[in-house]
C-alpha cells in the first residue's frame, strides 16, 4: 500500500504541476512549431522569390521588343525591388535610357539603385554610373561628390578615370592629367590604351 500511495502522491503531484504550468509548456510547444514551420515558409518565400525574379531578368533579356524589355525590368524593380535582380534591372533600365540619350531617365533609375538596393557592389556601380550621366547633363561638381565617396579598392582606376573626365570638362588640366595617370597605374591588368588617349588629348 506505501507504494501505491507513493505512485499516487506522484500523480497528484504531477496533475498539481501540470495545472499550473500546462500551459506555460503548451505555449512553449506551439511557439516552437510555429518558428520551425515560420523558418521553412520563410525559405521556401526565399527561394520562390529568387526563382521568379531570375525568370523575368531572363525574360526581359531576351524580349525582341525594346518597349517590352522596359516593361518588364519595370515589373521586375517594382516586384522584386529588395532582391539583387531588382539591382540589375534598375542598372539595366539606365544604360537603356542612357543608350537612348534619355539622361535625366538615366539618372532617376540610378538614384533608385543607391537607395533602395541593399546590395553594396550595386550601389558603388549605380554611384560611378551616375557620376558620369550627371557629367553628361553638365552636372560636374554633383558628379565629382559623387566621386568623393569611399570606394572599394577594385574600383580605383575606373574612379580616377572618371575624375579625370570630369576635371578635363571643368577645363582642370592639371587635375585631370594627374587624375588618369593614377587611373593608369592603378589599373589591374585591364586596357589603359582609351585612358592613355584621354591623357595624350590634354596636350
Amino acid at each position: 500500500m506505501t507504494d501505491f500511495k507513493t505512485d499516487e502522491e506522484k500523480a497528484e503531484e504531477l496533475k498539481a504541476w501540470w495545472k499550473e504550468n500546462g500551459t506555460s509548456v503548451i505555449v512553449g510547444v506551439a511557439l516552437a512549431v510555429s518558428a520551425l514551420f515560420g523558418w521553412e515558409y520563410w525559405k521556401d518565400h526565399k527561394i520562390t522569390t529568387a526563382e521568379n525574379a531570375s525568370a523575368l531578368y531572363s525574360e526581359s533579356q531576351s524580349a525582341e521588343k525594346p518597349e517590352d524589355a522596359t516593361r518588364i525590368l519595370q515589373q521586375l524593380r517594382d516586384e522584386y525591388g529588395a532582391t539583387p535582380y531588382g539591382a540589375m534591372a534598375g542598372l539595366q533600365m539606365a544604360k537603356d535610357h542612357a543608350e537612348a540619350g534619355e539622361y535625366p531617365k538615366a539618372a532617376e533609375a540610378l538614384e533608385w539603385v543607391i537607395a533602395e538596393s541593399s546590395e553594396l557592389e550595386y550601389q558603388d556601380v549605380a554611384r560611378l554610373r551616375l557620376a558620369r550621366v550627371l557629367l553628361v547633363m553638365d552636372q560636374a561638381d554633383k558628379a565629382l561628390e559623387l566621386t568623393a565617396l569611399d570606394y572599394p579598392e577594385a574600383y580605383e582606376s575606373l574612379l580616377e578615370e572618371i575624375k579625370g573626365d570630369i576635371f578635363a570638362a571643368q577645363k582642370k588640366t592639371d587635375e585631370a592629367r594627374k587624375a588618369y595617370e593614377r587611373a593608369i597605374l592603378t589599373n589591374q591588368g585591364g586596357s589603359t590604351e582609351f585612358i592613355q588617349m584621354k591623357l595624350d588629348d590634354l596636350g
